[in-house]
């Protein structure tokens, strides 16, 4: 099977949980980067009341499938239920995934 890049989305609540989650990512090589993006708000439902909260989104580029990405974010994440989606994307650029697939093995 050839291997590929995975984009998933998720977020968190403050910028130290932000770089905790990025850091583990990238030093177990379960990721090979992650982007944070700062000062998103967030307007939801929550025990059916309306709330808002201030997050931070990262965005993480993985090889792994979405079933392990979850546990993995599950178990370092702060939130009881993490939001975690892949974006499906097209091939990376072929210098991109080169470099990639050298610093994930």
């Amino acid at each position: 099977m050839k291997k590929k890049i995975r984009i998933y989305y998720t977020t968190c609540g403050d910028l130290s949980e932000a770089r905790e989650i990025s850091k583990k990512l990238i030093l177990q090589k379960k990721a090979v980067c992650v982007n944070i993006i700062k000062n998103v708000e967030s307007f939801f439902i929550d025990k059916n009341s309306y709330a808002s909260s201030n997050e931070l989104i990262l965005i993480i580029k993985t090889d792994l499938n979405k079933s392990n990405i979850e546990k993995l974010l599950e178990s370092i994440h702060s939130y009881d239920t993490p939001f975690v989606v892949e974006i499906k994307t097209g091939m990376p650029n072929k210098k991109y995934l080169c470099w990639a697939f050298d610093n994930l093995l």
